[in-house]
């Protein structure tokens, strides 16, 4: 994989580090002035900036939802046998982007940090091209720090739950439309919803035929009632009720629920059912507290 990013490739430590600020002329007075801090390698980091790196453009082979799991090595610059350190939940911060398109243009993007509020990831959609970058603390001169590794694996293995003799009643306000059902799981991104409804509803059935005003071009007293079809003099409509199972349709999703419309087939009215429910979807993925993205669920 291509280094790219912020920092540079010092091969004798196999580390990936930050760069410094310093010119040739700023010699005389940079921590390079002699020959000892020349060699030592330290950089001019008087106060811990960051340092990134960004993968290649990795190509999914086709258009597909993934989740990501991302381990990350961080040691110290002249003492690698050292784990670096965050100096807050800002870092590491790891930005995920998406495209259909090879050069990344018009991409979905998702930024993960240890902060509780960022720490897990949000389904892109279904893409084929994918991107990470990971940025850390850069350390001081006294204690630099950079990237040993950065693994990344994009995965599309779906977890799913089933969901037995739910009562849509249960989560009904008395006012919305829509009712939403909780899942057990936590999920990055639901992905399919198969409900079936397990109980029948009441709902209004009309037959027979309903007689109109037909037009005539002749008068009234000339035509026999009845003679047309839908003539006002021949009507017989029946109202009754049936019982039938109700209509459902799946609204929208998230990560932990789904939210579904449940109406009558034949007035479209606002109704209730026990159903059952087969979910499935991508497994909820996290930042763990060395900034390693892990799955959760």
């Amino acid at each position: 994989m291509a280094i790219t990013g912020t920092g540079f490739y010092d091969a004798s430590q196999d580390l990936y580090l930050p760069k410094d600020t310093l010119t040739w002329t700023n010699l005389g007075s940079s921590p390079y002035e002699t020959w000892d801090s020349y060699t030592s390698w330290y950089k001019n980091l008087s106060s811990s900036t960051t340092v990134a790196f960004t993968s290649e453009i990795i190509d999914f082979g086709r258009s597909a939802k993934v989740f990501p799991l991302i381990t990350i090595t961080v040691l110290r610059d002249g003492a690698t046998d050292t784990a670096g350190s965050f100096g807050s939940e800002a870092t590491p911060q790891i930005v995920i982007e998406g495209s259909d398109n090879s050069d990344m243009s018009s991409d979905t993007t998702v930024t993960m940090t240890r902060a509780s509020a960022n720490n897990t990831f949000t389904g892109l959609g279904a893409k084929r091209y994918y991107r990470v970058t990971v940025t850390i603390d850069s350390g001081t001169n006294t204690a630099p720090q950079g990237f040993r590794g950065v693994n990344i694996v994009l995965l599309t293995e779906a977890i799913e739950e089933v969901i037995t003799d739910f009562n849509t009643a249960t989560v009904d306000d008395g006012s919305s439309l829509t009712r939403t059902i909780p899942t057990a799981n936590t999920y990055s991104d639901i992905s399919f919803v198969s409900l079936t409804p397990k109980t029948e509803i009441t709902d209004t059935v009309v037959t027979g035929t309903s007689g109109g005003s037909a037009v005539f071009y002749v008068a009234d007293g000339y035509v026999v009632s009845g003679y047309f079809v839908g003539d006002t003099g021949s009507s017989s409509v029946t109202t009754s009720n049936v019982e039938l199972p109700p209509l459902t349709r799946l609204v929208s999703t998230s990560n932990s629920s789904f939210v579904v419309q449940v109406y009558k087939p034949n007035t479209a009215e606002d109704t209730n059912v026990t159903l059952d429910a087969l979910i499935k979807g991508l497994p909820q993925v996290a930042m763990d507290v060395n900034g390693n993205i892990i799955r959760t669920t």
